[in-house]
């Protein structure tokens, strides 16, 4: 071969092959990892739309539209731009901890539910008198906490942010001016009744609450008890209710006596612990005694 003769690619030469320069293929690893993902709007899912809720009941179609049926019996078309996929929203801001599963937990019975509704109304009233009678801020903490179980009870698609202020319009119940102050009565309070409650929706709440525990705990255990004032003991009280609303909900919302797995939680929490999937498999892990 002449030395003014080109080798052609891919053919030999002394063993090896002659180096070539291959272009990027077209689909990317990272491209592929993103048409890996699972649809943000799955059929059967919840979603936002404007502030109104409803079931997705189509996969966005060429155009970007999606169907939803809204809770009030209309169905939207509207682009899937304007949607929140609200269940991948609660994933992120309320995920679901890991717990051993529990028979039955995929179902929480209504009453169930309503009857820890109703428990939470007359301790969050409870406490809210105490205050009055006591002037002590700890039955303010309870009251504020149990007003965050109650609101996440009424709303099954409240986030974090909903819950806190639906808190605070059922701490004005307790007020003792004009007729909401009614709705605390003891044969009103039968009368509320709990929003559906499925059991992810309840681990989902066991997880936030546990946070919001970890959340208090911190703060409370950077300063020596004699040295609390009224913040810190609001927080305590406060403690107390997300610890006990924790362990139900990571239970199923079940009746019956919870003490000692609110003990072991709290042993935990006092211990330093801070995970949440920890606290919670912990908690119920009779085997970790």
């Amino acid at each position: 071969m002449s030395a003014g003769t080109r080798q052609p690619k891919g053919i030999p030469v002394g063993g090896q092959f002659a180096a070539t320069t291959h272009a990027d293929p077209e689909v990317r690893l990272d491209k592929l990892r993103e048409y890996a993902k699972p649809l943000p709007y799955p059929i059967g899912s919840r979603a936002m739309s404007g502030n109104q809720f409803g079931t997705v009941t189509t996969e966005p179609d060429r155009l970007g539209n999606i169907r939803l049926r809204l809770d009030d019996g209309w169905s939207l078309i509207t682009k899937s731009t304007n949607v929140v996929p609200w269940d991948a929203h609660l994933d992120s801001v309320m995920p679901v901890p890991n717990r051993m599963s529990v028979p039955g937990l995929d179902t929480i019975p209504q009453e169930h539910a309503d009857r820890m509704l109703r428990r939470s109304l007359v301790k969050m009233r409870n406490a809210l008198e105490s205050t009055a009678n006591t002037g002590q801020t700890y039955y303010q903490g309870i009251a504020w906490g149990e007003a965050e179980v109650v609101a996440a009870l009424m709303d099954a698609d409240s986030d974090p942010e909903a819950i806190r202020l639906g808190a605070g319009a059922q701490l004005l119940l307790g007020l003792p001016l004009g007729s909401a102050a009614e709705e605390l009565r003891p044969e009103e309070i039968k009368r509320r009744s709990s929003a559906p409650l499925s059991g992810v929706r309840a681990l989902r709440l066991a997880g936030y609450f546990t946070s919001q525990a970890v959340q208090m705990q911190t703060v409370l255990g950077a300063k020596s008890q004699n040295e609390w004032g009224n913040t810190e003991w609001t927080k305590q009280g406060a403690m107390y209710a997300y610890a006990q609303a924790a362990v139900r909900f990571a239970d199923g919302a079940a009746p019956g006596d919870n003490r000692h797995h609110e003990d072991r939680f709290t042993r935990l929490l006092m211990e330093g612990e801070t995970n949440t999937d920890t606290i919670i498999g912990e908690t119920f892990d009779e085997g970790s005694c």
